[in-house]
């Protein structure tokens, strides 16, 4: 028996658990090989991506990573490919993956989401939730689809909130004013744990007010709704596709962020994955063990989990980015394959 014997589903479910488990075993091992591998090209750990090299609406139609482990990122929580469809053609592709966005470069047509088809055009955003069944895009018109997708890497977790609630309210905690590090520092553990059980209630409580948000279950988002490029500085964050906003996603979030001219982006700060599309202006990203990395119109950088950085336009324009981003508590995945020494 090798990996290269297909089964079905129904097949599968008719073998012996003697049979199945050598199956699974051998097939384990497999994957574990190209785990390594791919755990291998992480330290790499290429940062940035030129226009150039990205090559967005150029090129063919085949499905092509720009951000990915295999190319050298120390990326865990998500990929990037480009891809399209060819005029008057269907993606005929029936199948499940993590959590998917994507954003139309060009053209127009549909992208079928469970039993939903969507309209879609250059701008929009189509949010592909995890585990349901996606039947590719569709292109009756006479110029390519093309799309930029944003993806769930294979194997990491969604996490389901499970917010600590206690009817009685958050317990007494001691007076911390600003949860600097001098206070926490200086509670003793009892003291500590108290603090730590009131913040996670009041999280908590907002917690379930998000995920009420996300049995809207949208997936669409127009270019008229999220104008990437005319957004101007001032105001909140820019979001566009995050749960708080009724989307069913668990795994990322999707906003722009607009800097005015020779703006930096305060200190620095820290969060889970996140890769950066920038579209105009021009400067660099400050990231921890990394230095400054420039940056200009249609280029990517990938900023790992937990590495401080921050943003700085340096330019005489707006710096305008859009910025996919690790969602505050989804996990990062380390592979530990299974393996066994052949030589024993």
């Amino acid at each position: 028996m090798t990996t290269a014997e297909k089964f079905t589903d129904e097949e599968l479910g008719k073998l012996e658990p003697s049979v199945l488990d050598d199956i699974q075993r051998e097939r384990q091992w497999y994957h574990g090989r190209a785990l390594l591998e791919i755990q291998r090209r992480r330290g790499q750990k290429r940062r940035h991506l030129s226009a150039e090299e990205a090559g967005l609406g150029q090129g063919d139609l085949k499905n092509r990573n720009i951000i990915s482990p295999e190319l050298g990122f120390d990326i865990y929580n998500l990929h990037i490919f480009t891809g399209g469809v060819a005029p008057r053609t269907e993606q005929v592709r029936n199948h499940v993956h993590g959590d998917t966005v994507k954003h139309y470069l060009s053209g127009k047509g549909y992208e079928v989401v469970g039993d939903q088809r969507i309209e879609v055009k250059a701008g929009d955003f189509v949010h592909i939730p995890a585990n349901v069944w996606s039947g590719g895009s569709q292109n009756p018109h006479d110029e390519p689809l093309r799309f930029l997708a944003w993806q769930q890497f294979p194997g990491v977790f969604s996490q389901i909130p499970t917010p600590f609630i206690d009817q009685n309210g958050p317990p007494d905690a001691a007076a911390v004013s600003d949860l600097s590090d001098d206070d926490l520092a200086r509670l003793d553990p009892r003291e500590l744990y108290q603090v730590y059980l009131k913040s996670e209630m009041e999280y908590g409580q907002v917690q379930v007010e998000v995920q009420r948000r996300r049995s809207q279950k949208r997936l669409y988002i127009s270019a008229e709704e999220a104008p990437i490029r005319d957004w101007q500085p001032g105001g909140p964050r820019k979001m566009i596709i995050a749960p708080e906003y009724g989307f069913d996603i668990y795994t990322f979030h999707l906003f722009v962020s607009v800097m005015p001219p020779h703006k930096e982006e305060g200190s620095g700060h820290f969060h889970g994955d996140a890769v950066k599309w920038y579209l105009t202006g021009s400067g660099y990203e400050e990231i921890e063990g990394s230095g400054k990395v420039p940056w200009k119109p249609g280029d990517f950088i990938h900023i790992p989990g937990f590495l401080w950085h921050r943003t700085v336009n340096t330019s005489d324009e707006i710096g305008r980015f859009v910025a996919l981003q690790q969602y505050p508590g989804t996990f990062r995945q380390t592979p530990n394959p299974w393996q066994w020494n052949k030589r024993m």
